[in-house]
């Protein structure tokens, strides 16, 4: 029995450490890939174009930019903010993909805790912001600047405020490192980009590009946008989009989103709040729902809090003077199903276009 439970211990070792091994060598979602950032934030700080190195910290990323920059816009958002060729004189775009609320709420806590905050804040309100499980933030790097905005948005000074920041939680993301999913997704990886890729220390994959080159693959500027969007063939986009409307399930929307969160909605309106009460001006973008994703939503009894999104939205908006850009709704902006690079994204120009429309 004793030599049966050693083999099954030695086993299960053995087991583990090849696991454990494989996700270290290949950390695909660059869990130790602090270095790799910090050098990517230097080199951006410096006003150099870097070669996006696929996935990484953006958070961290985000947080090191800001802490060197003082801009008099800062725009905030999700992927959809990444490519737009804004206009403003001195600005950074914080894109956070996939950003939920709480992602914005932590970004302009980046902000805040700095002390600097800019002269206008840029929000990009996706339609999945006000939904009920829409977590707390995909962002956990950045989540504890997320307890400081949220404090300084409730009426806590800002001593209190800042000792969430130095209570941040414990970083269990080692735990990856066991993960039998995550050592599926290392062995892919290894094998798109070879073992002595994987091996190369993170600061050393980071390279720079010319404007030219960064036409033609995905880079970070400077500015904090991203560049090379390139744009599916129309047949994939509508095939992508008519997908998720057969599945039942609309990606960040889900299966169904009926009703506005009152938790979510209530922390939307202190943010808004907060940020006019200090002297920013703040703009709000909401950016179109891909057409045929957003027809079927007007023409289903599941998705009722999308329009109920943007119109209290707006409301809030209005209480506060903030200025609303785009809708949810193409047909308001004119927005159509060839204006987008894929499913989720529009064409840059055609999104700066959005950016410019206001409501009347």
């Amino acid at each position: 029995m004793k030599k049966f439970l050693l083999k099954c211990g030695l086993i299960t070792v053995f087991v583990y450490g090849l696991v454990a091994g494989i996700n270290l060598i290949a950390d695909p979602a660059n869990i130790n890939g602090d270095g790799m950032v910090l050098e990517m934030a230097q080199r951006l700080i410096d006003g150099e174009i870097v070669v996006s190195p696929g996935d990484y910290n953006e958070g961290l990323l985000q947080k090191t930019v800001l802490e060197a920059k003082s801009p008099e816009t800062v725009i905030i958002g999700s992927s959809s903010v990444l490519y737009l060729p804004w206009e403003f004189d001195d600005y950074q775009v914080v894109g956070l993909s996939g950003a939920y609320l709480w992602d914005d709420i932590a970004a302009v806590g980046l902000l805040e805790a700095e002390g600097d905050m800019p002269e206008r804040v840029v929000i990009c309100v996706d339609p999945w912001i006000l939904r009920e499980d829409q977590g707390v933030g995909h962002h956990d790097s950045i989540a504890a600047y997320g307890r400081f905005e949220y404090l300084m948005m409730t009426g806590s000074s800002r001593e209190e405020a800042l000792k969430a920041l130095d209570e941040a939680g414990k970083d269990d993301s080692w735990k990856e490192f066991l993960s039998f999913s995550y050592f599926q997704s290392s062995m892919e990886y290894i094998g798109r980009w070879g073992l002595k890729y994987c091996l190369t220390p993170g600061p050393d994959l980071v390279r720079n590009a010319d404007e030219q080159e960064a036409a033609g693959i995905p880079c970070i500027l400077p500015d904090g946008r991203h560049s090379c969007l390139i744009k599916d063939p129309q047949a994939k986009i509508d095939g992508d989009a008519n997908w998720l409307i057969e599945s039942g399930h609309l990606d960040a929307l889900g299966e169904e989103f009926i009703e506005i969160s009152p938790e979510n909605a209530e922390l939307f309106e202190a943010l808004i709040r907060h940020l006019t009460e200090e002297g920013v001006t703040v703009e709000i973008y909401l950016p179109a729902i891909y057409p045929t994703i957003y027809d079927f939503i007007e023409r289903s009894d599941l998705f009722t809090g999308v329009e109920a999104s943007e119109s209290y939205i707006r409301e809030i908006c209005a209480k506060y003077s903030v200025t609303v850009r785009g809708s949810y709704n193409h047909n308001l902006s004119g927005i159509t199903c060839e204006d987008y690079s894929d499913w989720l994204h529009i064409d840059p120009d055609k999104g700066l276009q959005e950016y410019n429309f206001i409501l009347e």
